[in-house]
């Protein structure tokens, strides 16, 4: 009989409670909750105090997220999470330390686990999922985001992107997307000789239209395999986007694309954090001047601190002459490795491929920057992908 009480007294556990003070680590956690399509309810605080009190409130989550980084007395925070919320609570710890001692006192202070800030979305997604692991199936495979920024401008970040976007649809034959994100001043329609349209600023400010039948409509076909998402929002627009915004749109175009290859512009903000949150592969194409030098290196700050999982690709490209002031050697030893690549300065293929609305491998096949961009694209895909089948295409109109 008093089984049968503790059965029925037994609380429903649902939703998920953060107690974050980031907002990088926020904008993952909400990223993997729509990719998951969890239909969780997220409560958010910024104190355990506060936490605390939703839940002595009725609140009762079945995972709760407690970043115990700058805290005081961590396992104390945890020890009274875990009294509070009860054993059938999930808790896991966030920190800024890889430390397995430390790891070893949470779990016997009461956490379930520790993830180190900011958390991946593989790991995220493991505590969060309430599926049992053996269960997770095809359906949480999403495409691979491949992103391209440049330590400065003018050294061919864009030129690279939309060159191995068309190497990965048409001689790789992936399935790929290609964003632009510089809304106002973005050039990849351009190179394409194609309209941006409207889809892609309507998606960011709009996000709740965003599905896969949105992303069918917004984005541009430029052949079978590829499609382009650009805007071209006026001068005078000053547009304000939500990550919310940013990270659907991301998660909607890795369903529908095998590769989703994004032209991010540099600077700090919502739009750059969800990018190379949800990235696989960064290609930073480095200019060997004295800024490029600097910026290079605070661009490797800002992959290790917000997205330790994304493998980062060292590129010299840019200008030749004035601008490269540093040598190669030191500027290597700047920067603490070997570039993995270099991209030739190839200025009068590029100014073919511009002149002729076309990709560079299609404006000039022989180009030594597209033999090197064809590596590069081997070496983004891996293994999973077959030996690139060469095609051959009328090209002698563009002489």
């Amino acid at each position: 009989m008093r089984s049968a009480r503790q059965a029925a007294a037994k609380i429903e556990r649902k939703g998920i409670l953060a107690i974050v003070r980031d907002q990088a680590t926020l904008d993952r956690l909400q990223g993997v909750i729509r990719e998951l399509q969890l239909d969780d309810e997220l409560a958010v605080t910024d104190t355990l105090d506060a936490g605390l009190r939703r839940i002595r409130s009725g609140l009762a989550p079945r995972v709760a997220l407690l970043d115990i980084a700058d805290l005081p007395a961590p396992m104390s925070e945890i020890s009274a999470g875990r009294a509070a919320g009860g054993t059938e609570l999930k808790l896991v710890a966030l920190g800024a330390v890889n430390d397995v001692g430390l790891y070893r006192d949470l779990v016997a202070a009461g956490a379930n686990d520790y993830l180190v800030k900011p958390p991946s979305r593989d790991a995220l997604a493991a505590v969060l999922d309430p599926r049992p692991a053996g269960s997770r199936g095809a359906d949480s495979r999403l495409g691979q985001v491949l992103a391209f920024i440049g330590s400065r401008g003018g050294v061919g970040a864009t030129t690279a992107a939309v060159g191995c976007a068309w190497l990965l649809a048409e001689e790789f034959g992936e399935r790929t997307g290609l964003l632009d994100l510089d809304l106002h001043f973005g050039t990849i329609a351009l190179k394409l000789d194609t309209e941006p349209g409207g889809g892609l600023c309507e998606a960011l400010e709009q996000p709740s239209r965003i599905d896969s039948l949105f992303i069918e409509r917004a984005t541009v076909k430029v052949t079978e395999n590829l499609r382009i998402l650009a805007a071209e929002a006026s001068a005078a627009q000053h547009l304000i986007i939500d990550a919310g915004a940013v990270d659907m749109l991301l998660y909607e175009l890795r369903r529908k694309f095998n590769r989703v290859v994004v032209d991010l512009p540099r600077g700090a903000t919502p739009i750059q954090r969800v990018i190379l949150a949800g990235a696989s592969h960064v290609v930073m194409l480095c200019e060997r001047s004295l800024a490029g030098l600097r910026d290079t290196i605070r661009l490797q700050s800002l992959m290790r601190e917000q997205a330790p999982q994304v493998q980062v690709w060292l590129a010299e490209a840019g200008a030749s002459g004035q601008r490269c002031l540093i040598g190669k050697g030191e500027f290597e030893k700047g920067i603490g490795k070997s570039f993995d690549f270099t991209l030739s300065f190839d200025p009068k293929s590029a100014g073919a491929a511009v002149n002729t609305g076309q990709p560079l491998p299609l404006a000039a096949p022989r180009s030594p920057l597209v033999r090197e961009l064809r590596q590069l694209v081997q070496q983004l895909v891996g293994s999973r992908t077959v030996t690139p089948k060469r095609r051959k295409f009328a090209i002698s109109s563009l002489w």
